[in-house]
């Protein structure tokens, strides 16, 4: 399979010879061969396993999409870290894509404050 990890601002992984290729989604744990029909993935944060001539690649990786046409995979996620120490990884994935999920919560949020403040100063408005 000819598989690309695409980060918002770079590729960050391509490579055209993967054989196997293990990753969690919204529908729990996957794995893709050359010859898998055509699948599509929202994937969650987790520990995505590839394997190219024998050899695999081990990433850490944040919210995305995977798409498997014919031999095509593009996953697109957020964030994404490449190690060999599983243990590394997903303490990573546990603290660093978790804080980050939790710093947009409270973005969110206070965005959130801010309409209803305006929706109300608009309100307010029509009272007078």
């Amino acid at each position: 399979m000819d598989v690309t990890l695409i980060l918002p601002h770079k590729i960050y992984w391509q490579h055209g010879e993967v054989s196997k290729l293990s990753a969690e989604g919204l529908e729990g744990h996957f794995t893709l061969l050359p010859a898998h029909i055509d699948y599509v993935s929202v994937l969650v944060p987790g520990i995505m396993h590839l394997t190219v001539q024998g050899k695999e690649h081990v990433f850490a990786v944040d919210h995305g999409t995977l798409v498997k046409t014919g031999p095509v995979v593009q996953i697109s996620c957020r964030n994404a870290v490449e190690g060999e120490d599983l243990s590394q990884l997903s303490q990573v994935v546990k603290e660093k894509f978790e804080e980050i999920d939790e710093m947009e919560k409270k973005a969110r949020s206070a965005l959130l404050g801010l309409e209803y403040s305006v929706i109300r100063g608009f309100a307010d408005m029509g009272k007078g």
